[in-house]
C-alpha cells in the first residue's frame, strides 16, 4: 500500500525514554490497554531495521487475522487511512497511538477488499480505552510478514518504544461495551468526569453539543469558552463596551466583553482577542487567579516558567492547589502548551473550590 509507505517514512522520528514533559493530566503510557484480544506473540522489535533504510519505530503484536483491536486509552480518532486499513487516536497532550495493517480481506479469503475498521470509527470519533476499533489484518507490506498489528506511541511527534508498557498492560477477553452515565456520552470513564459534573451543575458549562449530549473532553478547550465558562461561574456584569473588533458575531463576544470589562481577561495581542485560538497553560494561570483572587506564592513551584510573565500567576496557581504541573518526573509546568476541556474541568473545579 503506497500511502502507507510513504506515512511511515514520513513518521521517522528519534525514539527516546518518555519525557519528562508527559502530561499528568491525560495520557499514561504506562496505563494503556493491550491493544489486541486473543492468543498473541510479540518481541522487543522496536529500532530494527527495515527495507528502504528505516527503522521500525513500533511493537509488531502478531496475531491471527481478525482478532479484535482495541484502544488503547480514550482519544478522539486523529486521522484514518484512505484506503484500508490504519489509523491514529490523539489522546491529548501530544500523545498519540497508530495502529497499522488492520485487516482488509473478506474472512477467508486474501482479496484485499473488506474495510477492517469497526463501524461508527471515522476521523473525529471519540474513543475509549478497550473499545473496539477495528481487527488484526495484513494489509499494506504486512502480506508479506503475517497478519499482525503494527502499534505505536507518539509523544510530542517522537516515537517512544511500545514493548515495556505492552508487557504490563492488562489484557481484556473482550471489547468494553460503553454504558453512558452522568450528563454527557463522550466523558465515561474519563479521571476528569466528577469535576466535568460539577461545572453541569453549577452551570459552567453547556458541554459541546447537545443531540447527542457531548463535552468534547479530548478537545482544547478556547480562549473565547473560557471567557464564558469564567462569566457564567462569576455572574458578570455585562458589558456596553466592544473591546475587540476580531469577535464580532462570536457567540463568545458578550462573555468576552464581560470579563474584558472586570478586569480579569486580557487579549492575545494589543487589538485582538483570539476567541477561537486554543488556550494556553499560562494564560489558564493568569485568568483563574484575577477570576478568583488566588493569593500569590512566594515559593518558585517550577523550573521551565522562569523569566515567563506570568510566573507570578503560575505560582499563585500551585500553592492554590489548583495545578500540580505537567510532570511527574520534574517540577514542571509546560507553560506554553495547550489545555483540553477535560483538564480544564478540574483546574476550574479546584479553582472554585468544589
Amino acid at each position: 500500500m503506497a500511502s502507507l509507505t510513504t506515512l511511515v517514512l514520513l513518521a521517522s522520528f528519534i525514539a527516546q525514554p518518555v519525557p519528562a514533559s508527559a502530561q499528568t493530566d491525560g495520557f499514561d503510557p504506562s496505563q494503556i490497554a493491550f491493544p489486541v484480544i486473543g492468543t498473541v506473540s510479540f518481541i522487543d522489535d522496536f529500532y530494527q531495521a527495515r527495507s528502504g533504510g528505516r527503522t521500525h519505530e513500533a511493537t509488531d503484536i502478531m496475531g491471527a487475522k481478525m482478532l479484535p483491536v482495541v484502544a488503547a486509552a480514550d482519544g478522539v480518532v486523529r486521522w484514518i487511512g484512505s484506503s484500508c486499513c490504519y489509523l491514529s487516536i490523539d489522546h491529548g497532550g501530544g500523545w498519540e497511538t497508530w495502529y497499522i495493517h488492520l485487516n482488509n480481506d473478506t474472512p477467508g479469503t486474501d482479496d484485499g477488499q473488506a474495510w477492517g475498521i469497526a463501524p461508527g470509527i471515522e476521523r473525529g470519533t471519540q474513543v475509549y480505552k478497550g473499545q473496539l476499533i477495528g481487527w488484526v489484518g495484513d494489509s499494506g507490506n504486512a502480506e508479506w510478514t503475517g497478519s499482525h498489528l503494527h502499534f505505536q506511541i507518539f509523544h510530542n511527534d517522537v516515537a517512544l518504544n511500545p514493548y515495556t508498557y505492552l508487557l504490563s498492560a492488562p489484557r481484556l477477553t473482550a471489547a468494553l461495551a460503553r454504558v453512558y452515565t452522568g450528563t454527557f456520552s463522550d466523558d465515561d470513564g474519563s479521571v476528569h468526569e466528577v469535576d466535568i459534573e460539577k461545572l453541569v451543575v453549577t452551570g459552567v458549562t453547556r458541554g459541546c453539543s447537545t443531540e447527542p449530549m457531548r463535552y468534547c473532553p479530548q478537545g482544547s478547550i478556547t480562549r473565547g469558552q473560557m471567557a464564558a465558562f469564567i462569566n457564567r461561574a462569576l455572574s458578570l456584569q455585562p458589558s456596553a463596551q466592544d473591546w475587540f473588533a476580531d469577535d464580532d458575531g462570536s457567540e463568545f463576544e458578550e462573555d468576552i466583553n464581560a470579563v474584558m470589562s472586570s478586569g480579569i481577561g486580557f487579549g492575545c495581542d494589543e487589538s485582538n482577542y483570539c476567541s477561537d485560538r486554543p488556550l494556553l497553560r499560562e494564560e489558564m494561570a493568569t485568568l483563574l487567579v484575577r477570576a478568583f483572587g488566588l493569593a500569590p506564592s512566594d515559593i518558585d513551584w517550577f523550573s521551565d516558567d522562569d523569566s515567563n510573565p506570568r510566573e507570578s500567576d503560575i505560582n499563585a496557581l500551585a500553592a492554590a492547589g489548583v495545578t500540580l504541573g505537567c510532570s511527574t518526573d520534574a517540577a514542571l509546568y509546560c507553560p506554553t502548551e495547550t489545555v483540553t476541556r477535560a483538564q480544564m474541568a478540574s483546574f476550574f473545579s479546584r479553582a472554585m473550590g468544589l
